[in-house]
C-alpha cells in the first residue's frame, strides 16, 4: 500500500490490518452507546447498532472508482496503483484479519467504560466488545480478496452474522463463494453510459458483469438486497431501469439510499449532488409502483427507503 494512501487513511481514522485490511469505527455504534439512536441496519434488520463492526478485507483495491464513494482513490492523492490484482500473499490469514478487526474494536471503545466516567450503559459497553454483527463494507471490493469464502467462513464460526456489499464487478466469484449471513448488490447506474461515467471502471465489460451477478442474485440460499445510492443530476433521473435490474434479480430487499457529501468524494462531487430524504422517499414510491415491491420503512437522518418482497421481515438476532 503507498504511504501517501496508507497515512491518508490513519489520517481518517481507519486502523489498517495487515497489508490492506482495515476497520474504522462506525459513528452509529458510538451514537448507540451515548443515545441509544440506531442505524437503519437495526431499525430495517434487527442488527443492534453497537455490536456491529465494519472492516474492509481489501481496503486500496476496488474495480471501480465511483465518484459519489468515500474512498481514497489515486486521483485523490495524485498517485498511482494497481487496484485490481490481489495475490494470496498480499493478504494475512483470515483469522488473524478477524482478530485484529476485533482488537480493533476494543481500542476504539476504549472512551466509552463507563468504570472510566462515561456516560454509557454498563450493558451495552460489555455487550459492544463482544460483537455479533460484521459488515464487510467499510471500503474497497470485497471479493477481490483471494480468500473471500474462507473470511465468510471465519465470521460464522466466531457465531457472528455477516453483511456483504459487493459492486457486482465479479459474477465469477459470486457464483462460487461461501454465502454470507446477508448479500448485497449495489447498482449505482440504470444504464451503462451513467455507469461508466459515474463510476469510472477500472476493468472492461464492468457493466455486463453486475448484470451477469444481478441474474445470480436470485440463485443465493441467503437473504439478498440490492442498494441504489442515488446522486442527484448523475444518476435517479429514470426509475425504469433500476426497476428492470432489480426484477431480474429478485432481491428479498431494495435499500435506495441518498449519496451523502463525506470523505474523498467532496473532492469529485458537490453538496447539490446529495439528494434529500424527500427526493429519495419520491423516487423509491416510483420503484415500489414499477416493481411491485412494498416500502416498508424508512430513516430519514440516513436518507435510505427500504423496499421488500414481504410484507413482514424476519429479524435477525
Amino acid at each position: 500500500m503507498p504511504i501517501e494512501l496508507r497515512e491518508r487513511l490513519e489520517k481518517q481514522g481507519y486502523h489498517l490490518l495487515g497489508k490492506r485490511g482495515a476497520f474504522k469505527a462506525c459513528q452509529w455504534q458510538k451514537k448507540a452507546l451515548l443515545s441509544g439512536d440506531a442505524c437503519y441496519k437495526q431499525r430495517f434488520y434487527g442488527i443492534e447498532s453497537h455490536r456491529c463492526v465494519q472492516m474492509a478485507p481489501v481496503v486500496d483495491k476496488c474495480t471501480q472508482s465511483c465518484d459519489f464513494c468515500w474512498r481514497v482513490t489515486p486521483s485523490d492523492v495524485g498517485i498511482s496503483w494497481d487496484q485490481v490484482k490481489v495475490s494470496r500473499d498480499d493478504v494475512v490469514p483470515v483469522d488473524d484479519l478477524m482478530d485484529a478487526v476485533l482488537v480493533a474494536n476494543l481500542q476504539s471503545l476504549g472512551g466509552y467504560n463507563p468504570d472510566a466516567g462515561a456516560k454509557v450503559s454498563g450493558k451495552m459497553y460489555a455487550e459492544a466488545r463482544e460483537p455479533k454483527h460484521v459488515a464487510v463494507s467499510l471500503a474497497g471490493e470485497p471479493t477481490l480478496h483471494p480468500q473471500i469464502s474462507e473470511l465468510i467462513d471465519e465470521i460464522h464460526n466466531r457465531k457472528m452474522t455477516s453483511f456483504l456489499v459487493t459492486n457486482g464487478t465479479r459474477p465469477d466469484v459470486l457464483e462460487r463463494m461461501t454465502a454470507p449471513t446477508q448479500l448485497y448488490i449495489t447498482l449505482a447506474a440504470p444504464d451503462e453510459s451513467t455507469y461508466k461515467r459515474l463510476c469510472k471502471p477500472g476493468i472492461k465489460d464492468g457493466w455486463q458483469k453486475i448484470g451477469e451477478s444481478q441474474e445470480l442474485l436470485q440463485s443465493f440460499n441467503t437473504r439478498t438486497v440490492n442498494r441504489l445510492t442515488m446522486v442527484s443530476g448523475r444518476n435517479m433521473e429514470n426509475p425504469r431501469p433500476y426497476s428492470d435490474l432489480i426484477l431480474k434479480g429478485e432481491p428479498d430487499f431494495v435499500e435506495v439510499k441518498g449519496y451523502m457529501f463525506l470523505g474523498s468524494s467532496r473532492g469529485r462531487l458537490t453538496s447539490e449532488n446529495a439528494p434529500t430524504h424527500r427526493d429519495i422517499r419520491a423516487f423509491s414510491q416510483k420503484l415500489a409502483d414499477l416493481t411491485g415491491y412494498h416500502l416498508l420503512d424508512e430513516q430519514i437522518e440516513s436518507r435510505v427507503v427500504l423496499l421488500s418482497q414481504s410484507k413482514h421481515i424476519k429479524k435477525l438476532q
